[in-house]
């Protein structure tokens, strides 16, 4: 079972990321890159099309991207850019990209502009939690299910959103379960294998993902991590962050119990709730659901936080704000404030998007945590 769930957390590794998405081309289906845990996975679901979660490059050089894009820039957004100027994201068949910032917009701009893929498209989604912008974000999933319709030339029935929807939930469901057991006083992964388990359901068919980890949730629950050290319990907030890398550097003498990610506790808590609208119920969804520092609901996402802080009995929080990454700055001193007035020590340390300045960082971790 060990090997089993080894496998499954390597799967968004550098070396087998693709092999998924191979896969399921080889049995005829399209595969869809997103580059936002804000683009449905539902609808490309429902249009009988794998999603597949973008990851850039991980090196450490973007000379291709540096033609295009600005070096004081998002650092995801110049190694996506890499990834698909040298041939790595061939494999795809579209690209959807969700205007999560301007940044990503203007990385949009650019892949549409070089005209590698048969589909690209880039959808909007509102920044405020409202009855006006979820029936906005619904005509939005209404133009884009058009789109996917006439790319695919095939239908997209209000049954398969269903399935799709439904399919989606059992996968929520249980990544919640992962989590519920991450609040033990021996978890029984580490948070980088937590965050394997995430990267890997964004890559790989839901049904196929969701079986498989339910079958080694038995053995997940009677597993013991093999850190060794459980204390401090640290709760860590980045945004783009996909390599478990950085969370290994953080556990080397710690634990890491919870997180807020795009790629960890944004991604699958609240489920669809459906009802006769299945489009609106996605939107609402989408929208409503704890968001990334882009959303403006930054009161609401650090009181999240704080609840999630007394729940995990963390002891502490680390924030690695990507470079250049200028929502998650802006909402940083709000963070720091709610923190320290919550009683909660916190502390912040950028961090480039592939794995780089360890030595520097491993000081500056071993220091806060030496504080706890």
């Amino acid at each position: 079972m060990e090997n089993i769930l080894n496998a499954l957390l390597r799967a968004n590794s550098a070396v087998s990321r693709k092999q998924w998405a191979l896969d399921y081309k080889k049995q005829g289906g399209k595969v869809i890159g997103i580059t936002s845990s804000y683009v449905p996975e539902e609808i490309i679901m429902a249009a009988n099309m794998l999603p597949w979660r973008i990851t850039g490059s991980w090196n450490h050089e973007t000379t291709y991207a540096g033609i295009y894009r600005n070096p004081l820039s998002c650092a995801y957004c110049s190694h996506v850019l890499e990834s698909v100027l040298n041939g790595d994201l061939d494999f795809l068949d579209g690209i959807i990209v969700a205007d999560h910032d301007q940044d990503m917009l203007r990385l949009g701009d650019v892949i549409k502009s070089l005209k590698k893929f048969s589909f690209f498209t880039i959808i909007h989604v509102p920044y405020v939690s409202s009855e006006i912008n979820f029936k906005f974000m619904q005509a939005e999933l209404e133009r884009l299910i058009s789109e996917l319709e006439h790319f695919n030339s095939s239908k997209v029935s209000e049954t398969s959103i269903e399935t799709s929807i439904n399919t989606c939930n059992k996968m929520r469901d249980v990544l919640s379960t992962i989590y519920e057991l991450r609040k033990s006083d021996t978890p029984p992964l580490s948070g980088a294998e937590v965050l394997g388990l995430i990267t890997a359901a964004q890559i790989m068919p839901k049904e196929e993902f969701t079986r498989k980890l339910i079958e080694l949730l038995p053995y997940i629950k009677s597993r013991k991590t093999s850190l060794k050290n459980i204390r401090p319990r640290i709760f860590v907030s980045s945004e783009k962050l996909d390599d478990p890398a950085y969370i290994s550097l953080i556990e080397e003498n710690s634990v890491v119990v919870m997180d807020d990610l795009d790629n960890g506790s944004r991604y699958f808590p609240q489920n669809v709730e459906v009802n006769s609208n299945p489009l609106y119920a996605i939107a609402k969804r989408y929208i409503s659901r704890h968001g990334s520092p882009r959303m403006t609901a930054w009161d609401k996402q650090i009181s999240q936080i704080i609840t999630w802080v007394k729940e995990y009995r963390i002891d502490g929080v680390i924030s690695l704000p990507l470079s250049w990454c200028y929502p998650q700055r802006f909402r940083l001193p709000l963070l720091k404030k709610m923190l320290q007035e919550a009683g909660i020590p916190s502390v912040s340390f950028e961090r480039e998007y592939q794995y780089a300045n360890v030595g520097q960082l491993r000081t500056r971790i071993e220091a806060f945590l030496e504080t706890l």
